[in-house]
């Protein structure tokens, strides 16, 4: 489906807490989203199924343009937060505006910091802002306890808090901060790493079953995942061989890939590297199909999007992790040098991981993808990304 050149440009941004477990999905335009725009993005079936009970929509729009009747029922009371200028929330001219969106059960959060001396509309209840790490203006920390939240810290940001102010969300833009939380065990990586290259290199079924049971957390974490509904299987599987042979070596492929970012056994908190390599890969997958790439080429894009963060996981170059696992060239291309056809996708994958930017414009332009289309295969891939996040 072609879309209209007005369509907005938009991306969708990971929240999560303080486990790193995603609570919502910031959606973004290159204009502030008005009541239509929302409820189109919103009323894409894949997106819905990503924002269900245990994740919210944060969505910046100009308040003025939103009309609560149309997007009052697009999501369960509460689970639609509308981020407005703190200027706007500020403004008794637009409280009776305020009001009317509150009153049709949408959550009000304002972005920026307030002027000294400023009263919001009572009923905003958090603030987005960028974390200034200890540098704090005065009176900083007063409204992060003066109110209820939840505060959303916005970028990346090493020193996020100081200790006398309060975060209870972040969207996560920084590889180095989400590796440094993703701490697991090394052998069992190595041990995926050798399993992938069994998988990619064809081995027999039976080598590739012996090697998965040496390992009984792999083992449980593998049959978790390949009956997950991310995966969705017509039967339950209940060994790894009837996974080879029922599921077949490409979605065993893919399986093995999303393990080696898997949390480790017992942890309480979740792996933020997963959900983010899950919807690099999916991404990827989507600009091959829009490329009209065969199926196979559809499944390197997918790899490469997968592996694009291994880097950052395994705190070694790129370029000796993957050198056993014999890639394909143009793989190997995108993650070593960002060169090729990958190259170019991974690159506007990377570019949407942000607030939409003319970079971002500029390359969907140069692949053929409408705005439409992108944020089609947005939703999709962020679906999925949930999915995977809780199996995992």
């Amino acid at each position: 489906m072609n879309s209209p050149d007005n369509f907005p440009l938009i991306t969708l941004q990971p929240v999560s807490d303080a486990g790193h477990f995603w609570v919502a999905l910031m959606l973004e335009a290159d204009v502030p989203l008005d009541s239509t725009m929302l409820a189109h993005v919103l009323g894409d079936d894949a997106l819905a199924e990503a924002l269900d009970d245990a994740v919210s929509c944060i969505a910046a729009v100009d308040p003025a343009r939103v009309d609560p009747a149309q997007v009052g029922t697009l999501l369960p009371p509460g689970r639609l937060i509308l981020r407005i200028p703190v200027a706007a929330a500020a403004d008794p001219g637009q409280h009776a505006t305020l009001a009317t969106l509150q009153e049709a059960g949408l959550v009000l959060m304002a972005t920026g910091f307030p002027e000294p001396g400023a009263t919001l509309f009572p009923g905003v209840t958090s603030l987005a802002v960028t974390c200034p790490g200890r540098a704090v203006p005065a009176g900083f920390a007063d409204w992060l306890r003066k109110l209820p939240g939840p505060h959303l810290a916005l970028g990346p940001t090493e020193d996020l808090c100081p200790g006398f102010c309060k975060f209870h969300w972040r969207a996560e833009h920084d590889e180095a901060q989400l590796a440094a939380a993703t701490k697991g065990d090394t052998t069992s990586r190595n041990l995926l790493l050798k399993l992938l290259i069994l998988v990619t290199s064809d081995a027999d079924s039976a080598e590739i079953g012996d090697l998965i049971k040496h390992d009984p957390n792999l083992a449980y974490h593998l049959l978790k995942l390949v009956n997950s509904p991310a995966f969705a299987p017509d039967s339950r599987i209940t060994s790894f061989a009837h996974a080879i042979v029922l599921m077949g070596r490409r979605q065993l492929q893919r399986w093995v890939q999303l393990l080696l970012y898997a949390r480790p056994p017992g942890s309480t908190v979740a792996s933020p590297l997963l959900p983010r390599a899950a919807l690099r890969a999916s991404l990827m997958e989507a600009l091959a199909k829009c490329a009209q790439l065969s199926r196979e080429q559809q499944d390197l894009a997918f790899m490469t999007g997968m592996f694009s963060l291994l880097e950052a996981l395994f705190g070694v170059p790129i370029a000796e992790i993957i050198a056993p696992l014999n890639l394909d060239k143009g793989v190997v291309q995108a993650l070593t040098a960002g060169e090729g056809g990958f190259g170019e996708f991974l690159a506007t994958v990377v570019a949407s991981e942000g607030p939409p930017s003319p970079e971002l414009a500029a390359r969907l332009l140069g692949l053929g993808i409408a705005h439409e289309d992108w944020a089609v295969a947005l939703a999709e891939a962020a679906r999925w990304a949930v999915l995977v996040s809780r199996e995992a």
